[in-house]
Formats: C-alpha cells, sequence, structure tokens
C-alpha cells in the first residue's frame, strides 16, 4: 500500500542535492534485483560506527534512516553507490554543522525559531503518517471502491455531437439540414461548426450532468438517441446537437482508481484527524488580527 509521500525534510534535500551531483550516471540506473544469499547474514547492529567527524560518531542506524527517507527514484541507487554518496554527504552536513556551532549560530534567535517550526512540522506530518497506516489498508481501500463504484447508484453518461454558430438563423436552417434523411452530422459539423469540435465533427465524446454548461445539458438531456435538437442559445454561441448514445457509466477496475482512492481517503483522514483534535483540543485565536499590519516586516525579526 503506498500512501502519499512526507513533504522531505531540509536535511535530506541538501543529502539529495549532493547524491545528484557527486553520484556517477550509471549509479542512477536501476539496481539489478539481488539473488537471496543461501545462508543469510546476521543483520548488522544499528549502533555500530561507521565513521567519525571531528570525534563525533556516525551510526549505521543513521545512515539507514535518512535512506528511509530519499523518494522513490533515489530508493533504486545501486546500495554500493547509495552508501558511499549519502555517507560524503553526511560527514559534510556535519562537518557544516559544526563549523555553525563553534561560530555561535546554534544560539541565534532565527535558529531555535527554525528548528522549532521542523520539529513541529516533523511530527504533525509523522502522526498523520501514521493515523493514516492504520486506517488506509488494502481491506479498506476496497471497501472504500465498493462503496464510491460497485454498491453506488448508476451516474447517465451521453455521448453527443454539436455544430456550433453565431447566428441564430443559420443553426435553425442547420437543425433542418441535420433532421433529413440521410444527413450526415458528423460532416456537416466539419463544414459548419465554429467551434474546436468540428474537426472532429463536432464529437464531445462522453459527459455526465453538471459537465456541461445549463442550457446544453438541459437539450441534451431532452432528447432521446438519435434526435437533433432546437437551436440552443449559450454563452457560446447556438447549437445544434445530436444526441448519439446514453448508457450507465463503466464501473472502472479497482487497478485504475487505486491510487485516486488513496489519494482522496488520505485527505479526509487527515481532515478528520485535524478536526477531532480542533475539537477535543484548546484553541484560542486572539480576534482582530493583531499584528496583521506588520506580517511582511521581516526587520521585527531581524538579528
Amino acid at each position: 500500500m503506498r500512501l502519499p509521500a512526507l513533504p522531505v525534510a531540509p536535511h535530506i534535500v541538501a543529502i539529495i542535492t549532493g547524491l545528484a551531483l557527486s553520484a556517477p550516471l550509471h549509479a542512477q540506473e536501476s539496481a539489478p534485483a539481488a539473488e537471496p544469499a543461501a545462508d543469510a547474514a546476521p543483520a548488522s547492529d544499528p549502533s555500530m560506527t561507521i565513521a567519525t567527524v571531528n570525534g563525533e560518531e556516525v551510526t549505521l542506524g543513521e545512515l539507514i534512516a535518512l535512506r528511509a527517507e530519499l523518494p522513490a527514484q533515489y530508493q533504486a541507487i545501486p546500495d554500493g553507490a547509495l552508501y558511499d554518496g549519502l555517507l560524503e554527504q553526511i560527514t559534510n552536513q556535519i562537518l557544516l554543522r559544526q563549523a555553525a556551532e563553534r561560530t555561535g549560530l546554534a544560539d541565534s534567535p532565527a535558529v531555535k525559531r527554525g528548528l522549532a517550526f521542523q520539529r513541529t512540522s516533523f511530527l504533525a506530518e509523522l502522526y498523520v503518517r501514521q493515523r493514516l497506516n492504520e486506517l488506509i489498508t488494502p481491506e479498506t481501500v476496497a471497501a472504500e471502491y465498493k462503496t464510491r463504484y460497485v454498491d453506488a447508484p448508476p451516474v447517465k453518461q451521453y455521448k453527443a455531437r454539436h455544430i456550433l454558430v453565431e447566428d441564430e438563423d443559420e443553426a435553425k436552417e442547420i437543425a433542418e439540414a441535420a433532421r433529413e434523411d440521410g444527413a450526415d452530422f458528423a460532416a456537416l459539423a466539419k463544414e459548419r461548426s465554429e467551434g474546436p469540435s468540428a474537426p472532429q465533427g463536432g464529437d464531445l465524446g462522453w459527459f455526465e450532468e453538471g459537465q456541461m454548461v445549463p442550457e446544453f445539458q438541459a437539450a441534451t438531456f431532452a432528447l432521446a438517441p438519435g434526435e437533433v435538437s432546437d437551436p440552443v442559445k449559450t454563452q457560446f454561441g447556438w447549437h445544434v446537437i445530436l444526441l448519439e448514445e446514453v448508457r450507465d457509466r463503466p464501473v472502472p477496475p479497482i487497478e485504475e482508481v487505486r491510487e485516486e482512492l488513496i489519494g482522496e481517503m488520505s485527505r479526509e483522514v487527515t481532515e478528520s484527524v485535524v478536526a477531532a483534535l480542533r475539537d477535543s483540543g484548546d484553541v484560542e485565536i486572539a480576534e482582530d488580527q493583531p499584528g496583521l499590519d506588520d506580517l511582511r516586516n521581516d526587520a521585527l525579526i531581524a538579528e
């Protein structure tokens, strides 16, 4: 089950940038699947020291944690290149952080605010992800698919062509011609229509309620398949409509809508989680937007 990814943290952005710049081209291609070993080696100790930076240890667990946060395209880098690239970037970041600490940068109010914001954002996203993992499973996705598609009332779809002109009298003439025995509506649309669908013979494909302007929709829904409408006025001009077919919207296979379902369910779960916390929490917001005039005054927090 692939859920929407967490936003990539700033320190991971730096590591990704370094990997993209330093990894050889061949290392960014997908790695071949590894053959399972007959006798798998015991798992390594995550507290194992794999590097030191001015006496500060870097552990295997830290490397694994950072690897886990990389976007999918970087997970495909072969392990050897990924290990070396991550380790180089981690040690570079530590060197830079140590240098910043020596200058007292870590004690500045701006840095403290930034770290506090990052902590809040990371923990908030992590909490949401935990709730998503609990509530969005293959079973709940299948149940949602059944509710939204299999058991839902059928939705009518309409397939129509139209001819669009500016003048009502011309539209009346076209409607009469389209009703004559043997009339070819598609050819007539290619010849007479001024709309963008003219090259396709006025074909509008399949559409549902709410997808066309009200006047056009009402006229189309009043037709029986094979009927041609009287001229219909909309904001675009005068239309002559041929309704070709009516059907119930086909139920798509779950594979076609799985990602869409997961995305919609994720949004709904997130909104529900936040709403429940707001209902149970104590959030007090000052009235009249105090400080609004200085919202863009960066000098107030300048050091």
